[in-house]
């Protein structure tokens, strides 16, 4: 199992993107469709002003060979489990089911962090608290246990830009490619990063009115490099085999 946190300032499409492509499977304090969680969401974090990144977006996802072990009721408990690990059980929010019933399927959180005290829930070590989690649920569901190869990927990273815009734009599409199973997804993630995707016969990256492509910011943000990062299946395939990005 591989669970992802990143801390978001665009929650309302964050909610919006969770249930075009899915089921709601549980919400915790709020109700209603996605703009109508938003709303409340939103209306909790009124008072505080200090919070930039005022939600969570978490995505919870098996192996593929673990397809059809979880039912809706074991991720509706997982996605409460998570919140407690983190601590943002009594705060609202809502989970959400995709790709269901495939190797594919996965589940989406997304919380408001501000509580009843005003105070945001931290976002710091939540790297190793999501490791313990996924090592926890395995062992409790007998699914895979699966390694984070991305972030092995991003340790054994070779080039080093003195570009500034350049080191930006990978930093933002390592973290948009971190919570990403498709391209569609990593489009979704990049247009919220303000950063426009652009796809021909390659891939570049606009910010700013700054373009550049893909294969500049790093020889693995070609088109062919990102969508082999994002094919899961043959991450696992190589991983298993000990070949390193």
């Amino acid at each position: 199992m591989i669970v992802k946190l990143e801390s978001i300032s665009y929650g309302k499409n964050a909610l919006a993107y969770c249930e075009r492509g899915g089921e709601v499977l549980f919400t915790n304090k709020c109700l209603g469709n996605s703009s109508q969680i938003y709303e409340q969401m939103k209306f909790q974090a009124r008072f505080n002003d200090r919070c930039i990144k005022r939600f969570f977006h978490i995505k919870i996802r098996q192996a593929p060979e673990d397809k059809g072990k979880l039912s809706k009721q074991d991720w509706i408990d997982i996605g409460q489990n998570y919140a407690q690990k983190i601590g943002f059980q009594n705060n609202l929010y809502a989970l959400y089911i995709h790709k269901q019933n495939t190797d594919r399927e996965h589940c989406h959180l997304v919380s408001v962090r501000i509580g009843d005290n005003n105070l945001a829930v931290r976002d710091d070590h939540t790297h190793y608290k999501n490791m313990d989690f996924s090592r926890e649920i395995e062992a409790r569901y007998n699914l895979r246990k699966v390694d984070r190869r991305l972030e092995k990927f991003k340790a054994q990273e070779k080039f080093i830009s003195t570009d500034a815009i350049v080191q930006d734009l990978k930093e933002e599409i390592f973290a948009a490619i971190k919570m990403s199973d498709s391209m569609e997804d990593l489009i979704f993630h990049l247009e919220n990063r303000k950063i426009k995707t652009n796809i021909g016969r390659g891939i570049s990256f606009t910010k700013n009115g700054i373009k550049k492509k893909g294969s500049h910011i790093d020889r693995k943000f070609s088109l062919k490099g990102i969508e082999k990062i994002l094919r899961y299946k043959e991450q696992e395939k190589r991983f298993s085999r000990g070949i390193s990005w």
